[in-house]
């Protein structure tokens, strides 16, 4: 985690690639702690992944023991649950792995497409179903790195198995990000993950700064691969430098 104190802050949040110039965001000329979130506290597993472990809080869920768990960097709490009978897990992984490509669930959803993190070594894999990111005093979100991970990209190319074929140039897939505020009102950001005929393939910035000051993030994906289900396309992200502003 890489922190960066900025005073003057009129200054940054009209001048800075990361910041917008809202009457909400922009304070004056209070004192600012800018926090680059980038996963590097947390150990891994031989395979290069972490989605969870049993010593979170003990809970059950359908029958089987599953456990409550958090990365907590810089004040913010990425919230996982992982349930060890089924192999499985929701909310928020993180990952060192280099492997591109998709041919198993495990280890290869922990893959993004780009084979590297942004910074450093370690980046998110988001894959959530109402598991948030909790902001301890609320901060504005100036954004983060984004980019598509490895089993998402094999389901546009190659279909998903559940729904007719790949990708077409009208198929798409997003994930919207909604801040929720101290107040409990809400706004919400699109990321376009793939759309006519193409898909992410790199990392790119999502700027989050329109959101304002919030106390809490959430994903939700979307597109047009869907069954009586949901969605079919595998709901996966891969992020990584979560910047915020306190």
């Amino acid at each position: 985690m890489k922190t960066n104190k900025l005073f003057l802050m009129a200054a940054f949040v009209c001048g800075a690639a990361f910041t917008s110039c809202s009457n909400e965001d922009n304070a004056g000329s209070q004192a600012y702690t800018v926090s680059v979130i980038s996963f590097e506290n947390q150990k891994l597993n031989s395979d290069g992944y972490w989605s969870g472990d049993e010593s979170g809080t003990k809970y059950e869920s359908w029958g089987s023991d599953a456990y409550a768990c958090k990365y907590q960097e810089a004040g913010v709490t990425f919230n996982t649950n992982f349930i060890p009978a089924w192999s499985s897990w929701t909310g928020y992984a993180i990952s060192n792995r280099t492997e591109t490509t998709y041919k198993t669930m495990t280890p290869d959803q922990y893959n993004n497409i780009t084979g590297k993190a942004y910074t450093g070594k370690n980046f998110c894999v988001v894959q959530t179903y109402g598991e948030t990111i909790d902001i301890e005093g609320g901060a504005y979100v100036q954004g983060f790195f984004y980019t598509n991970n490895a089993w998402t990209v094999d389901a546009i190319l190659n279909g998903d198995g559940m729904t007719p074929g790949k990708f077409e140039p009208s198929d798409w897939l997003k994930c919207t990000v909604t801040g929720i505020k101290a107040d409990g009102t809400k706004a919400s950001v699109d990321i376009e993950l793939a759309a006519n005929g193409s898909y992410v393939k790199d990392w790119q910035w999502a700027d989050l700064s329109s959101l304002g000051k919030v106390v809490s993030l959430s994903f939700v994906f979307s597109g047009t691969k869907n069954n009586a289900y949901g969605l079919t396309t595998p709901a996966y992200m891969c992020i990584d430098d979560l910047t915020i502003m306190k």
